[in-house]
């Protein structure tokens, strides 16, 4: 809204005890600028992923925080992750719950989200490779977001008290396919509809914007990803 474009160097990096205070406060702020509950309605602790069960990277412009996004390794997170996705417990130690990515108002647009998924996901693998995220179908720019960067939706669920969300999931050691023609095309709000089509075997890999609303377009999942010919 100031009138002019300029470019502004960004500096990425993972954080540490001494960035704890910052981060809490900028994630508030951005919190309570969005206002809807339902977009936040569960954040694991700050704190707890920047003193090592986790992983958070902050964006910097000009010495101020502008974007943060946090994973966490907390035992109680991961065990909810891994009953949704179906995982062998055996495999705790390999998940990663993507917890939130919040963006200052004046740099969204700009791929940061994207960015910072990227740098995230080279910090976790190979250690890391079972990734969780819940989106809620209201937040259409975050679901947008984390199906761009690879993930998929497994299930639509209420978790949190009763808020509806998507699960997503992806798998760093077996990108998966998913088979587009004959695909399925659901409005998010008709929560109804989203669980049937999961029961049916299809998993959820777009967001398309239709005349009537925004839905998620759904394609069943290939077993072999086909070989470049």
């Amino acid at each position: 809204g100031v009138g002019y474009v300029a470019p502004i160097l960004c500096t990425m990096r993972g954080l540490g005890e001494s960035d704890i205070e910052q981060a809490v406060v900028f994630h508030k702020r951005i919190s309570d600028e969005i206002g809807d509950a339902d977009f936040f309605a569960e954040e694991n602790t700050i704190a707890e992923s920047i003193m090592g069960e986790g992983v958070v990277v902050g964006v910097f412009a000009e010495g101020n925080l502008i974007a943060l996004r946090a994973v966490s390794y907390v035992k109680e997170f991961v065990d909810d992750a891994v009953v949704d996705l179906d995982l062998d417990p055996g495999e705790a130690d390999h998940v990663a719950v993507m917890d939130f990515c919040v963006t200052d108002s004046s740099f969204r647009g700009n791929s940061i989200q994207f960015f910072t998924y990227l740098f995230t996901e080279s910090l976790m693998y190979p250690n890391r490779y079972h990734l969780h995220t819940t989106v809620s179908p209201k937040n259409i720019f975050s679901l947008t977001n984390v199906l761009k960067c690879g993930f998929s939706a497994i299930k639509f669920k209420q978790k949190y008290g009763g808020h509806h969300r998507f699960v997503l999931y992806k798998n760093l050691r077996k990108p998966g396919a998913i088979k587009t023609r004959g695909h399925k095309e659901i409005l998010l709000r008709n929560y109804d509809y989203h669980p049937k089509v999961f029961a049916d075997g299809f998993v959820g890999y777009k967001i398309k914007h239709k005349s009537n609303g925004m839905a998620m377009l759904y394609g069943k999942p290939l077993e072999e990803v086909p070989s470049k010919v």
